[in-house]
């Protein structure tokens, strides 16, 4: 049947279907990348008895090499050449990007295998004779990394080994996308809200934005708000930022390794609120006294009195508390 998968028609054992549910159930708990593909491995030796294996997210470093998620039983040199360019443009790119979902074995290449580079000069220095290698991509097409496992012995890997890791690679895929949890969140948020990620290392990468690549959100410094709003032990914050004539409604969340989410959206003078009122409104909600905000504004309690009336005021509420809980609720705060 055309676009049937090509694992689609081979029946599988009673252990390869216990690996695939094993590892289904592995990639969606709540620990590291890096422990559940250790588990994904071990699983994964069950229906190919492996000797070597790597798992890289195509997150490269500046020097073009992809970042290692787990790499176990290959030389230093070996490693160092599989994160390379070259080895992508070698092998993954020609031979391994076009077999999505179906891993590639080394019988199964167009070429003499002992052509390409990897195989000649590091697998078989290694002792390494078959194995296979799966470009892992999205449902939506995103590649995100590759998969690959070396053995000693000649024989190839099973149709049915090819098959389980064919009936995973879409579960894979999303497993070693450093930005999976953050763009999962940005579904959720309001469809007007531009949303960016934050990698680790500071590099930000849009999600969804409504105006476009010109939207002036992405000239924010987005890595320095993340960490002002966001410090250790945080996991969320709602608040203003500054912009010509009024200020941005931002949401901030930390997702799993490292990359947090920033999602803004215009929000005008939100009440007419001036700069001060929403200083002393923002000391409000951390619990300081007039007296608090005297010190910390240099001015005199009385003048406090009168910013948290105009407050009140303009938010229609009786009470300084009835103040903070709406300040809460719909983000009236400065960052600090």
């Amino acid at each position: 049947m055309a676009g049937m998968p090509p694992w689609q028609g081979i029946p599988l054992s009673s252990e390869a279907v216990e690996v695939v549910s094993q590892v289904a159930g592995i990639v969606t708990s709540s620990t590291s990348v890096e422990e559940r593909m250790e588990e994904v491995l071990d699983q994964l030796r069950r229906v190919f008895p492996f000797d070597a294996g790597i798992v890289t997210s195509s997150t490269t470093t500046p020097s073009g090499s992809r970042t290692p998620i787990v790499s176990r039983g290959y030389d230093d040199a070996f490693v160092e050449y599989l994160l390379s360019p070259e080895w992508q443009a070698e092998l993954i790119e020609p031979f391994g990007m076009p077999r999505t979902g179906w891993p590639l074995r080394e019988r199964d290449l167009p070429v003499d295998p002992m052509t390409v580079r990897g195989i000649a000069e590091y697998g078989r220095a290694q002792g390494l004779y078959e194995g296979m290698v799966s470009a892992l991509h999205t449902p939506d097409g995103r590649h995100t990394g590759f998969l690959m496992l070396s053995g000693s012995s000649e024989e190839s890997p099973s149709d049915e080994a090819c098959a389980v890791v064919g009936r995973l690679s879409l579960a894979l895929a999303n497993m070693v996308d450093p930005l999976q949890s953050a763009r999962v969140l940005a579904t959720t948020l309001e469809a007007d809200a531009t949303s960016v990620a934050v990698r680790p290392d500071g590099t930000v990468v849009p999600l969804h934005v409504p105006g476009g690549t010109d939207s002036p959100v992405l000239a924010l410094p987005v890595p320095e708000i993340v960490a002002r709003v966001l410090p250790r032990g945080r996991w969320t914050a709602s608040f203003l930022w500054p912009r010509d004539g009024g200020w941005y409604a931002c949401q901030a969340f930390r997702c799993r390794d490292g990359v947090a989410v920033l999602a803004v959206r215009d929000a005008g003078r939100m009440h007419d609120l001036t700069p001060r009122e929403l200083e002393v409104l923002t000391s409000l909600t951390t619990g300081d006294s007039n007296s608090d905000i005297a010190d910390q504004l240099s001015v005199t309690t009385r003048t406090v009195r009168a910013h948290v009336e105009h407050v009140m005021a303009k938010l229609r509420v009786g009470s300084r508390s009835a103040a903070v809980s709406r300040a809460l609720a719909e983000g009236l705060i400065l960052p600090r």
